[in-house]
Order: C-alpha cells, then structure tokens, then sequence
C-alpha cells in the first residue's frame, strides 16, 4: 500500500508557533526602540532567531540550533518567497556579526529595519499554505486494491485522501462517498472487493476535487479555491505542479482553524 502516513488524526493541534506571543514581545520591543536602539536591536535579532526556530521545529527540523540552519531549512521546505528567505540571510549575518564583534551595536534605523522585518514575517508566515495544511497526508495509488483503502480510512478515521498515479502524481481526490456507492454497487453485482481498484470507483470529477497549490501560496489564494464549487481540498506540492508528491493537505477545517 502506498499510503505515506498512518498515523490517526485526531484532534488538530497548532502546527505554527503562537504567533500573538511573538507579536507581544514584538510590540514592547517597538515601544524601547527611540530609548534604547542598541539593546533593542540586539533583542530584536534574538525575537527573529527564536520565532525562526519556532518556526522550523513546527515544520518538523529536528538539527541543530541555528539562524544559518533556520534559513536552510526554511528555503528547503518554500516556506516563504524568495525575498523573505535572501533577507533572513542577511540578518544571519547580522547576527553572526554581532555576536563576534566586540562593540559592535545597531544603529537606530537598522533596529527599526529588523522590527519591520520581524513583523513582515510574522504577517506572512500566519497565512500561508505551508502553515495551514496538515502535514501527516495520507495519500494512495490507483492501483491499490478497494478493500485495503476501505479498512484504511475505517480505522485511521481519514475522510479524504490524494490519489496518485506513478510519474503524474495527484489525479484526483477519493471521498468516503465513493468507497460507498462502490461497495453498494459491488454488492448489487457480486463482485468481491479483493478485485477492484481504486483507479475503478474514482469519479470522473475526482480530480476537480483538488487544486493544487505551492507552499508559498496565500491564506486569501487559498481560500479563493476552496470556495469553488466541487473543490474539496487543496493539495501543497513542492511546486503547485500536478506531478510532484504531496507534501500537505488542506480543508475548509484547516482554514476555519486558523481564521
């Protein structure tokens, strides 16, 4: 069987570091700016390290600690858009700098650059489709047989899951809706389970039931798609490219969940 995760669901916990406590420190940071540019520049480098590392630890990134792995990662997974990610670069190192430079402090425009920067990023990691989706999809081939499928989304409670095809990845998306008018009419004909695949019960509106998206694609984007109708859920690939592997899952839930 194909599927990529079979871990239950359950029920959802946050997948993006809390973004109102990083907005809180952002904001007392932004009131000690004008008495104290150095320290508050230096505090705000330290704000970005640790909402970064908040970041990829949400993301899975399970290395070291550190702002130049931080970006890697972050570049790796198309987290962000490019500029966001060359900028986080620089600021590493800004960092790096500081940190082995003896008396070397932030003038008061670059501390407010790094606030503006901090809250840039706040903004736009919270709504985006790398942080709205559910990382433990469970996806399966045409090819796997009706009856596995069925006891899979029986019991790790699945509701939806992406089909792929071998070399054109996602081809459509299979509801709990399907698995029962194919029993009923396997049933009707006799016709055993252990026998029929999935490629057999997919609609032919299966793949209008999925749109597929780039991580980087916008929380307003995302939910402008989901609101079509028949679309069921967005699929996040590495590129938004029909013939990449999934890399997350959204749903009207997922969305509802963080507005």
């Amino acid at each position: 069987m194909s599927s990529l995760h079979r871990k239950r669901q359950g029920r959802k916990q946050k997948r993006f570091p809390l973004v109102r406590v990083f907005t809180e420190r952002l904001v007392s940071l932004q009131g000690s700016l004008v008495d104290d540019p150095a320290t508050t520049g230096d505090q705000a480098v330290k704000l970005l390290e640790e909402y970064l590392e908040s970041l990829v630890r949400a993301q899975g990134y399970r290395g070291d600690g550190s702002m130049g792995r931080y970006a890697s990662f972050l570049r790796e997974q198309n987290v962000f858009s490019r500029d966001i990610l060359n900028r986080i670069d620089g600021y590493t190192q800004l960092r790096n700098c500081l940190a082995h430079t003896y008396g070397l402090q932030t003038s008061p425009d670059l501390a407010q650059e790094l606030l503006d920067f901090v809250a840039l990023l706040l903004r736009s990691g919270d709504m985006i489709a790398s942080t709205l989706m559910t990382r433990k999809v469970c996806s399966v081939a045409e090819t796997d047989l009706l009856v596995d499928i069925r006891a899979l989304m029986l019991e790790e409670g699945y509701g939806r899951l992406p089909v792929l095809r071998d070399g054109d990845g996602v081809v459509g998306l299979l509801i709990e809706r399907d698995l029962v008018v194919a029993q009923t009419e396997a049933e009707e004909a006799n016709m055993a389970l252990d026998t029929i695949t999935i490629a057999e019960v997919l609609p032919n509106d299966a793949a209008d039931r999925v749109v597929l998206v780039a991580p980087d694609t916008s929380r307003e984007a995302v939910a402008a798609l989901l609101k079509r109708a028949g679309v069921v859920a967005c699929v996040v690939t590495h590129s938004g490219a029909k013939h990449e592997r999934p890399l997350g899952i959204i749903t009207h839930a997922d969305l509802l969940y963080r507005m």
